[in-house]
């Protein structure tokens, strides 16, 4: 009996390494964000293994990481399903099972979702994107008494307003969304969840940030009810005009800059600051080293230079520019007469 099942014990462990390998193979893939690859190769060894919890998990993270949401979830509940050892793998298929139902707008669903990864509390890396998606998309107990107004376009969330200051407030929003997205054309997979903050304070008590910002993934805003009407949602909303490759603070953050619907007479604020500080702007320079810049001087200039690129240049020619945001990009599309533009709004603002 023994030389019987010595062999087959053998062919089971190589098979069983074989798989293994193959694997970890996927995983190398799915770190080079070759999410399409690793779906085709993973899917033939899922029919081998159909509750293999690290195959749907890989094949459940690459569909959702592709924003390919309602794919995704069969596969990520399959893992959570199979997983009797309460894992890693578990762990993190909860916390991207948050992410899929939050963009499918099962806001339930998604809650329950990365509530489960923070109790399993699994691995360290898992449980802290479980808890920083709560906060986030507005799961954290903090939230509890915000109150939540839907309209067409959006899902606020107020932490302090009157309902006739919420009125007005949402009314300005929606007139601003169809206003930007007249320039844009985009579709958005859901409703914006826009959340209202009275207090700057206890926004970074609770997230850990100044306000306001963006997360366009998730078609998520978090701004100070005095913010500008447009600039965090421009973010959100040109993040679905096409498919972005590379941004640049100059060309992303501009475009929010430009489409802010505010007042401010930009042009004066960045003659001011270069004569207060003496300085001269360079736009191939901010453009690659943003970060070297104050942000008194970069976000009102970007939103004229973007300005710039949109009246020379025209809506059509801006976006076939929009989804690679770099300079070398930008002269492929526009030609030699980016810069002449440049020169010319470089004399401009240094006048």
């Amino acid at each position: 009996m023994k030389t019987i099942i010595t062999p087959i014990f053998v062919l089971i462990s190589l098979i069983a390494f074989g798989q293994n390998n193959a694997i970890g193979d996927l995983w190398k893939l799915y770190s080079s964000r070759d999410f399409e690859s690793v779906i085709e190769k993973a899917k033939p060894l899922l029919n081998n293994e159909p509750n293999n919890a690290e195959l749907n998990l890989i094949i459940g993270r690459s569909y959702a990481d592709k924003a390919d949401y309602q794919n995704a979830v069969p596969y990520l509940e399959s893992t959570v399903k199979n997983d009797k050892d309460n894992s890693w793998q578990k762990a993190w298929a909860y916390t991207y099972l948050g992410t899929c139902y939050f963009m499918l707008q099962k806001y339930a669903e998604a809650e329950k979702s990365l509530n489960e990864c923070i109790r399993l509390n699994a691995t360290k890396n898992a449980t802290n994107d479980a808890y920083g998606k709560s906060l986030r998309l507005g799961y954290n107990e903090f939230f509890n008494s915000w109150k939540i107004v839907e309209t067409e376009h959006f899902r606020f969330h107020f932490q302090k307003m009157d309902d006739e200051d919420i009125a007005i407030y949402t009314s300005v929003r929606e007139k601003a969304f169809t206003k930007i997205n007249g320039f844009f054309n985009s579709a958005l997979p859901k409703k914006i969840d826009f959340f209202v903050w009275e207090s700057r304070e206890d926004a970074k008590s609770v997230l850990k940030a100044n306000l306001g910002f963006a997360k366009p993934e998730f078609c998520v805003v978090h701004s100070h009810y005095l913010q500008t009407k447009g600039h965090e949602m421009t973010h959100v909303i040109s993040n679905y005009s096409t498919t972005m490759l590379a941004k640049t603070e100059l060309i992303n953050e501009g475009t929010a800059v430009c489409f802010d619907q505010s007042t401010q007479d930009k042009e004066q604020i960045v003659k001011g600051w270069l004569k207060a500080n003496s300085k001269k702007v360079a736009i191939k320079e901010i453009w690659s080293n943003w970060g070297a810049f104050p942000t008194e001087l970069t976000y009102p200039l970007s939103g004229l230079f973007v300005k710039a690129l949109i009246e020379k240049f025209g809506q059509e020619k801006f976006m076939a520019f929009f989804g690679d945001q770099s300079y070398e990009h930008a002269k492929a599309v526009f030609g030699n007469e980016l810069d002449t533009l440049i020169s010319k709004f470089e004399e401009k603002i240094n006048s």
